[in-house]
């Protein structure tokens, strides 16, 4: 029973509302019980909505909730003055897709003894308007008193759910054959017309609705419980090919099947499949923008990072490690023979503590050398910032991931054959690195860290001008000056480089798909090399899950857990999580 002017005081009252912009779509449900209290709840959306089927959205979960509740009397307030004027017959709905939310939500006030809708200004809706706005933000943080709830798809193609909810309704195929068989048409005019006009396209056989299709003559016409059927069998039954969604849309159309939502539970059957999610294909578009790393003055900020394994050097080296700060580029290696915590220290003292003073921060991987206790005590000893990558992902320390490119080339082509010794040629690699001008800051490495340029080989074999016409005072004063000139010359590096980090970050930026996750999401983690399963060879899946997000680490890092296993000790990047659809 709908009451419009009625001033009954309802029992229950209902708030919704719906969002759509260009991040996402979402809706918000703000339901007060008789004894008071507040039952809040936002919805977003993983398919595209319009405002308008945002707000219908919104209105059909809060009458759903509203029944499951327990509600007989509701009182309803939304500021969408189309769908207000809908359910009170004061507006026409004109679109497909408007009627059949238009049916869903008057057979859902149905349930209700009594029931007022009214339309309310934007101000006289703050709360579940604020709600709507954030349920279709991308937001990665939600807070713990809301309820969020995912809508994989919208209400109006779930008529297998609602049906479970609220009583099954009527098949598609019903009102069709009722037309065709027995001439029956619905008592509202419009949606009369709107029946003959779908019905020219089928025929009723041995008491089978058939379709006449494009690609097969007649198509028969399935209800929900049987398109679940067909679907799953053509999908990964003993003939299937386990094929993406338009693909199995199609085939089922080869196959003689119809039904109005084929494409749609089409992409949802493959998506939802286990065996297809746990085999896909790696992601390779980044899911965050870039984030560059700056520098704030010389030797301040170090990225430490291994080379390895390589040939047996002499003296039995099989490792470098490598070392390089981000303000000037100066790069510091050494051969290891054993990779331990012990060596690492060794190799901070030396090449970085003892020759340039204590840096502010250290960037460097999980590896246990950099996070053991040590290494740690180290750190707290002359209070230096110790940052580490998250795992899997070498590009948070991009700087020391670049070097390494540079001196493993570098050492290919002065080793030819003779791989072994690497470890005599790495100077002379480091040398030419240190004496080479840097593309994003414009001067060499020696330069920036000495304030002139180093004499190379090549100026004395030949005799260059500043060796011909060298006089020791005035190369004094000369040198002297270069010091002076040093920090003005720093600061045009300093500029050259954030606009080097700028072009860099508009190219990797134009590549990103955003990809995030919010607390409680199910994802798939990709599997690492080491922990691959090696029984199954080139068939072992290529994600292992599903995981849950429990926290969120910092930009593009999440904390998992696996149900049995626990939490995993070290957050995990964006790049290497995609959704797990059940």
């Amino acid at each position: 029973m709908m009451v419009e002017q009625n001033k009954k005081k309802f029992k229950w009252q209902l708030r919704v509302d719906g969002s759509s912009n260009t991040h996402g779509s979402g809706a918000s449900i703000v339901l007060t019980t008789p004894e008071g209290d507040s039952v809040e709840c936002a919805l977003r959306f993983d398919f595209k909505a319009t405002n308008n089927q945002a707000e219908y959205e919104a209105l059909i979960a809060g009458l759903k909730i509203s029944t499951i509740l327990g509600a007989d009397e509701v009182e309803i307030f939304s500021d969408s003055q189309v769908v207000v004027n809908q359910v009170l017959d004061e507006y026409q709905a004109r679109e497909e897709s408007m009627i059949t939310y238009l049916e869903l939500a008057r057979e859902l006030l149905e349930r209700f003894k009594e029931y007022r809708i009214v339309h309310v200004p934007r101000e006289e809706n703050e709360k579940a308007d604020a709600l709507a706005k954030l349920a279709s933000a991308t937001i990665n943080i939600w807070p713990n008193n809301i309820s969020m709830i995912r809508l994989l798809q919208p209400s109006i193609v779930k008529t297998k759910e609602v049906g479970a909810v609220f009583g099954e309704r009527d098949s598609w195929i019903t009102p069709i054959k009722e037309y065709l068989v027995n001439d029956i048409l619905p008592s509202d005019p419009l949606e009369a017309k709107r029946l003959k006009y779908r019905a020219t396209r089928y025929s009723v056989l041995n008491g089978e609705l058939y379709k006449r299709g494009y690609s097969r003559a007649l198509q028969r016409c399935v209800g929900p419980e049987e398109a679940e059927g067909i679907l799953r069998s053509i999908h990964s039954g003993n003939c299937g090919n386990h094929a993406g969604g338009a693909s199995l849309a199609h085939k089922t159309l080869r196959q003689g099947f119809y039904w109005p939502t084929l494409f749609a539970d089409s992409k949802r059957v493959a998506a939802r499949c286990e065996a297809c999610q746990k085999i896909a294909n790696n992601i390779r578009q980044p899911p965050e923008l870039l984030q560059s790393i700056t520098s704030p003055w010389p030797f301040a900020m170090w990225g430490i990072d291994l080379i390895g394994p390589m040939p047996t050097a002499t003296g039995g080296a099989k490792h470098a490690i490598v070392a390089v700060d981000y303000f000037t580029k100066w790069v510091e290696a050494e051969p290891l023979v054993h990779i331990t915590e012990a060596n690492t220290i060794s190799f901070v003292k030396k090449n970085i503590l003892y020759r340039f003073g204590i840096p502010n921060t250290i960037i460097t991987d999980n590896g246990t050398q950099f996070d053991g206790r040590k290494f740690r005590e180290l750190c707290d000893k002359y209070g230096i910032n110790n940052y580490y990558a998250s795992p899997a992902h070498p590009q948070t320390n991009g700087q020391t991931e670049a070097v390494n490119k540079i001196i493993k080339h570098n050492l290919k082509a002065k080793l030819a054959t003779k791989k072994g010794s690497w470890a005599d040629k790495l100077p002379q690699v480091l040398w030419a690195y240190r004496t080479t001008e840097r593309g994003s800051t414009g001067e060499t490495p020696y330069s920036m860290a000495y304030g002139a340029e180093a004499v190379i080989p090549v100026e004395t074999s030949f005799s260059s001008p500043r060796v011909q016409l060298f006089q020791p005072e005035i190369n004094v004063d000369m040198l002297k000056c270069g010091l002076d000139e040093l920090e003005e010359r720093r600061e045009r590096a300093q500029i050259r480089n954030a606009a080097y980090q700028q072009r860099v970050a508009r190219y990797y930026n134009s590549h990103v798909r955003e990809r995030r996750f919010t607390l409680g999401d199910l994802v798939l983690k990709r599997v690492n090399p080491g922990t691959r399963d090696k029984a199954a060879g080139s068939l072992a899946d290529k994600w292992e899950g599903p995981y849950k997000i429990t926290g969120i680490a910092g930009h593009g890092a999440y904390r998992i857990a696996r149900e049995g296993f626990g939490e995993l000790p070290r957050p995990c990047n964006a790049q290497y999580l995609k959704i797990y659809y059940p």
